[in-house]
């Protein structure tokens, strides 16, 4: 039932998507349905909860401690983590990124508190890193909102876009950290 609703919302939106479509994809009885589901919110919750989850799940904490990676080669792992979960499902990103905002109160908050919670962690990370003198001065908070920022447009241009528009995703995490840690202009500039 859940690839049925997946595929159903990803080709319909979430709007324009019915228990009808869910059903008749999956091959149930609606009786089925309702056994597991109350309604088409309660699926799609379900979905969104275990893909969150999946996200959270592919940020590990960088260890500082002895014979650990460099933090930076930890960060990149973490970048290509989060991108090939985003990369497995690009049905959901759609949903999360064009068509979940605004569908009810309960899941904006839900997507509320897990962009929260990241930029939390990043912000955590970024503090770390300017007590370490390794991450220059500045606003921790829009700093993480900007490393979000990048890998959520990213997604979005690339995740999202027509197919052929693949992104190799170990580059892209490269290029995603580089971007993040040196921005735009060259070390040297007068």
């Amino acid at each position: 039932m859940l690839e049925a609703a997946l595929a159903v919302f990803g080709q319909k939106g979430y709007h324009a998507a019915s228990v009808a479509d869910i059903i008749g994809r999956a091959g149930i009885a609606r009786g089925t349905f309702y056994l597991y589901f109350e309604n088409k919110r309660a699926i799609f919750e379900e979905l969104l909860d275990g893909y969150l989850q999946r996200i959270w799940g592919a940020v590990s904490r960088v260890d500082l401690g002895p014979g650990a990676p460099t933090p930076v080669s930890q960060i990149h792992e973490n970048v290509i983590r989060v991108l090939k979960v985003l990369a497995s499902n690009r049905a959901l990103n759609r949903i999360l990124l064009r068509h979940a905002v605004g569908l009810d109160a309960d899941l904006d908050r839900k997507l509320d508190g897990f962009y929260d919670r990241l930029l939390e962690r990043i912000e955590g990370a970024l503090s770390l890193g300017q007590g370490m003198g390794v991450v220059r001065a500045g606003s921790t908070r829009l700093l993480a909102v900007c490393v979000l920022g990048t890998i959520k447009e990213v997604t979005a241009q690339y995740l999202l876009g027509a197919p052929g528009q693949e992104l190799e995703q170990e580059g892209a995490a490269l290029e995603i950290l580089e971007y993040n840690l040196h921005g735009l202009l060259e070390a040297e500039q007068p």
